[in-house]
């Protein structure tokens, strides 16, 4: 038995191996942890126990002590052009949710492989196939190709992928929406089959599905970049205080910040100026480790868990750029809470002059909020819950 999965590149793909600052390609090493990861994903509402997650995921993906069940494969490539270098001018937006790989001049700094192509890859099981691979693998490969993306900054939009064709073989057992109304009842139906209303109400151990998860459809368009760039400057219009000019604090295109999150600031700057604090700013469910650098005092504030064991904590927030086939895109916003830091972590606040830690004290109301921005209204389609 085997699976054929053929996905569209709809955003610039960062995706390398060792050497991925000099050459941008594809590889099923990186295929198959993004699998991993959609699979733990979606296995949480039926399972409900990492333990149980864990063994069933050994017993599909392989571990050390044995082989996976599967063979993974690149069948094709089509249109993955690598791109050396680049410039994104004046998409302030994808400057933000791309730190790291672009300047705030928009140079691209990474090679990547161009949006547009796509890929085919097959899973082939082995003699001995469980029963639980037969039902979970067309699942996983669903939830890649609905929700995911694939290479650096993959949970801010870059290296979305979307599921194009999927056969079991050779007989086409899903069907690719073509609209925003297909997108709605695709996503609907793939949530129905991983039960997600039947999990417990207390959050996920790990980023999985819940019946606190969030997901909608939030803009659609004919420019995957620059749909990807608007939810990017809405991030940053909601998240950063702006930096001070002639007497006020402006965005990056010198509109007016709206500083949502100012008590973080304050927070920050009096923990810079030696006051005692309690708590953590607000936006750290954003993930960690998160960072302040105060022009004014020279102060650099580095805040992540504070044990050495998680020395950082992913978003939950994913952002989906999907693609339908007449060149038409839809962006799936999709919010996966789940307990933040293990119990008793604490998140740790320094700079070169102070440290202390604090206790961890998210709230995922912050994330919401985002979600519910005016310029979603227009195009939103919540699908869950």
């Amino acid at each position: 038995m085997y699976w054929d999965a053929t996905y569209r590149v709809a955003t610039p793909l960062f995706l390398g191996g060792a050497k991925a600052k000099d050459k941008a390609e594809l590889r099923p090493s990186s295929i198959k942890g993004l699998l991993r990861f959609w699979f733990r994903a979606i296995a949480w509402p039926r399972l409900q126990k990492w333990e149980k997650v864990k063994d069933l995921e050994s017993t599909i993906f392989g571990s050390t002590e044995k082989q996976a069940s599967f063979l993974l494969t690149i069948q094709k490539q089509e249109g993955l052009t690598e791109i050396k270098s680049d410039r994104w001018p004046n998409l302030y937006g994808l400057h933000y949710l791309g730190y790291g790989l672009t300047t705030f001049k928009g140079e691209v700094i990474r090679p990547y492989l161009k949006a547009g192509g796509c890929f085919t890859i097959r899973l082939h099981l082995k003699k001995e196939m469980p029963q639980d691979a037969i039902h979970y693998l067309p699942l996983t490969l669903q939830a890649l190709g609905l929700f995911g993306a694939a290479g650096a900054r993959s949970r801010k939009g870059f290296g979305s992928l979307s599921l194009e064709t999927l056969t079991c073989n050779g007989e086409e057992i899903w069907k690719a929406p073509k609209t925003v109304e297909e997108l709605y009842t695709s996503i609907k139906t793939f949530l129905q089959e991983i039960d997600i209303a039947g999990s417990q109400n207390s959050l996920p151990e790990y980023t999985a599905f819940s019946s606190h998860s969030r997901v909608w459809i939030a803009l659609t368009g004919t420019n995957a970049l620059n749909l990807l760039n608007s939810v990017g400057y809405e991030m940053l219009s909601y998240r950063i205080y702006g930096r001070e000019s002639k007497g006020k604090h402006v965005l990056p295109d010198g509109k007016d910040a709206e500083q949502n999150f100012s008590p973080d600031h304050n927070l920050m700057l009096n923990f810079c100026r030696g006051k005692q604090i309690s708590t953590h700013p607000e936006r750290v469910v954003f993930g960690l480790p998160h960072n302040y650098y105060f022009k004014t005092t020279g102060d650099k504030i580095e805040i992540a868990p504070a044990s050495k064991d998680y020395n950082r904590r992913a978003s939950p927030l994913f952002i989906h750029i999907h693609a339908f086939a007449q060149r038409s895109y839809a962006v799936v916003i999709t919010l996966l809470p789940a307990v933040f830091l293990p119990a008793r972590e604490r998140i740790e606040i320094s700079s070169k002059h102070h440290k202390m830690s604090v206790n961890c004290n998210v709230n995922y109301n912050h994330i919401i909020n985002f979600m519910n921005r005016s310029a979603f209204s227009r195009d939103k389609v919540v699908v869950w819950p």
